[in-house]
């Protein structure tokens, strides 16, 4: 009786201990790899535990073997690195596909080439109702191009081709018509939303940061069916480059220079997001800022109709995450606000939405509790940045979370300042590199001297505090193929294009701070996660946050040379737990 009771001791311990480790079993397990966690706590591991989409174990392979159930996927990383999953803050990957319709012409270097490549394509493509295109460069073709030289090519259908900074637009004849632009249409904003004329005040056939969009909407603009096309291609893309959480700061479409075409297409864009989300085709967790750059709004009501949209989506998957003001153009075409004027000239440039509306905005923002990011090219954009942050600080809001995105032209004392009072930068590294001839382009507008001591300053945010910075790639304003983590951390470590060969692209500007790697690699992960208020859930791999990880085929932090991060491979996304993206794992 005695042995009997032993026995059925031992089988309900067994039991007990059965019923245990299957309640602990993780559902994957990923071990024997090289674990760059970012959580100065615990540096690095061997092995992560996933059970449903939380991280429940980071520490060695030995002891993960604990969480290894029947069920538990176990994948053997055979020393592979595992990184955070890359949180970007500044990338339009939802409706932005349109702009890159038609023919590309991001690789023609000069005019003759760029018309060759138009040619080709409408050749190749007779029955195309419209033509449409992107990647033309003003500064690579001598200049503006005109609408009779598009005429030439397409004289009898609409022809739109968008540029290289997908801001500005170059029209035929026929898309002028279509869109009523003569000599009688007003120019929104001279200087940075306009149409370029001839001396009689007829346009030519290019309008400047969205002026175009009146021509483009009734020929072109489908709102749901482009919106939902680009979500799909655009976050697959990107979530094979490592991408885990994205800002929208702006959806990208023709209505973002009015406010209520603006927030339509917000609504229809969250709840195409909110969809996705629910069939599980979201492979990013996609936060959204919708834009101030209609100067007609009221910022306090603007406000408080983003704040409404924010109540309604709030989740770790879908949200509206505050307000992204919008108040200038590019910086190559001179529609940026600037401090001194462009070299050799008398022009300071200009803005849509002033200085003194921006604090406007950035105050009624964050009196609703929302965080604005502002496109800030110009370094008197940048300055007014600045002083509405204070402002709004001065004024009680202790908690908020501005930023300003770009930050590409920056005075010396506007550099300190954001040092200073810890203010949140995001960069895209290319921006600031030789790519398209901006090295050129620098050097003509802005002087040797600004270019050495204004342009690519951002290293010294970093390490003043990681939290400061960001680093995103702006896709599609910078080409998708640049949308993956690992170009951004080579652009910020090496300040060389990831679209040249690296033997052809050169450090630029010369003498600018890069970034060590381990900034770099905080910049694309705990640093974003904190300016989205995330650095509780995601950002580094940590017990309790949600298993958002990607997983390379090296170890970064090994390399020999810089240029071998454009040789690493991405092998696997995760996102809230699952596969995202999976290739030669």
């Amino acid at each position: 009786m005695r042995y009997l009771g032993l026995l059925t001791a031992s089988m309900m311990l067994l039991a007990t201990m059965s019923a245990s480790q299957s309640q602990e079993a993780a559902d994957l397990l990923l071990t024997n790899g090289f674990v760059y966690t970012v959580n100065e706590g615990q540096p690095k591991a061997e092995a992560i535990a996933v059970r449903g989409n939380e991280i429940v174990f980071v520490g060695s392979a030995e002891d993960a073997r604990a969480y290894a159930g029947d069920g538990t996927e176990i994948v053997d990383l055979a020393g592979k690195m595992v990184l955070p999953g890359y949180v970007s803050t500044h990338d339009h990957i939802i409706g932005a596909a349109w702009v890159n319709q038609g023919v590309d012409l991001n690789s023609a270097t000069n005019k003759e080439e760029t018309l060759q490549l138009i040619r080709d394509y409408v050749e190749a493509n007779p029955d195309l109702p419209i033509v449409l295109g992107q990647g033309y460069n003003p500064g690579l073709m001598g200049g503006i191009p005109t609408a009779a030289e598009l005429d030439e090519i397409v004289p009898d259908k609409v022809a739109l081709i968008i540029d290289w900074t997908l801001h500005n637009a170059w029209l035929n004849t026929k898309a002028l018509e279509a869109g009523n632009i003569t000599k009688d249409t007003p120019d929104p904003t001279p200087g940075v939303n306009y149409w370029v004329r001839d001396e009689e005040g007829n346009p030519t056939g290019v309008g400047m940061e969205g002026a175009w969009f009146a021509a483009y909407i009734p020929v072109a603009w489908d709102a749901e069916k482009m919106i939902s096309e680009s979500r799909a291609k655009l976050q697959a893309q990107a979530a094979a480059g490592g991408m885990t959480t994205v800002l929208v700061p702006q959806i990208v479409t023709p209505n973002v220079t009015n406010a209520p075409g603006m927030f339509k297409d917000a609504e229809t864009t969250m709840k195409i997001l909110t969809a996705a989300n629910e069939a599980g085709e979201l492979p990013i967790r996609t936060f959204v800022s919708p834009s101030y750059k209609d100067v007609s709004a009221d910022p306090v009501e603007f406000a408080e109709r983003v704040r409404d949209m924010a109540d309604r989506y709030k989740g770790d998957m879908v949200r509206v995450h505050g307000i992204k003001l919008h108040p200038e153009g590019t910086w190559s075409g001179m529609g940026v606000l600037m401090l001194e004027p462009f070299e050799g000239t008398d022009n300071y440039g200009a803005s849509v939405v002033s200085p003194d509306l921006m604090k406007e905005v950035v105050l009624a923002a964050n009196a609703q509790g929302l965080d604005v990011v502002s496109h800030a090219e110009g370094s008197a954009t940048v300055r007014g940045m600045i002083d509405a942050i204070l402002a709004s600080r001065e004024a009680g809001n202790t908690d908020e979370r501005n930023a300003i995105h770009h930050f590409q032209i920056v005075h010396p004392d506007d550099q300190q300042r954001v040092i200073d009072n810890r203010i949140p930068v995001n960069v895209t590294p290319i921006f600031s590199t030789d790519w398209a001839g901006q090295d050129t382009d620098y050097k003509k507008l802005l002087g040797g001297e600004r270019v050495l001591n204004y342009v690519g300053q951002y290293a010294k945010a970093a390490d003043a505090d990681w939290r400061m910075l960001s680093i995103s790639a702006d896709s599609p304003s910078s080409p998708m193929s640049n949308v993956g983590m690992l170009n951004q951390i080579y652009g910020a470590v090496s300040f060389k294009s990831t679209l040249q060969p690296p033997e052809v692209s050169k450090p630029f500007p010369p003498g600018a701070q890069h970034l060590t790697i381990e900034q770099a690699i905080k910049a694309v992960t705990i640093g974003p996660a904190w300016q989205l208020r995330m650095e509780d859930k995601i950002g580094s791999i940590e017990v309790g946050k949600l298993a958002d990880f990607v997983i390379l085929d090296r170890n970064i932090l090994e390399l020999d040379d810089p240029e071998e991060l454009l040789e690493t491979r991405v092998l696997a996304t995760i996102m809230d737990g699952a596969f995202r993206h999976r290739d030669g794992l």
